[in-house]
């Protein structure tokens, strides 16, 4: 009687541990689903965050690599499983906008021959070196 028992409830253990595994599996499928509809659904200019914390600006997709754009134009080449969130805003886009409306609206003229963090002033040892030594006088 007791063989039984213990045949009945290991029969009963390796049921349920299949029937959890099979949910697990169908939940997960349904998931990756959803994730591969989401993002046949996104149209190029969105911004997109991966799980890496990076944002870009959705470009293309090509099967499981994703295209995102920079804001300064380079183009990056990302797995589908790291992004993490699509169609937010970045923390800073607001800003950004600002500043790009801001600058567009004023002509700005710069003068190439102004001077870069000092680079294009003589040093000391420049002047020192221009100057005649007193003993070739």
């Amino acid at each position: 009687m007791n063989n039984y028992t213990l045949v009945i409830l290991i029969v009963v253990m390796v049921a349920f541990m299949w029937w959890t595994s099979s949910s697990r599996k169908k939940q997960m499928a349904k998931m990756e689903q959803e994730k591969r509809d989401q993002l046949a659904a996104v149209k190029p200019g969105e911004w997109v965050r991966t799980r890496v914390g990076f944002w870009g600006r959705f470009v293309d997709l090509d099967g499981d690599i994703i295209v995102l754009e920079t804001t300064d134009g380079h183009e990056m080449y990302w797995e589908r499983e790291m992004i993490a969130e699509i169609g937010g805003q970045p923390p800073l886009a607001d800003t950004e906008q600002k500043d790009t409306l801001e600058t567009a609206g004023t002509d700005e003229t710069t003068d190439e021959d102004e001077t870069v963090l000092g680079l294009d002033e003589p040093t000391n040892d420049d002047f020192f070196n221009n100057e005649p030594d007193e003993q070739q006088k």
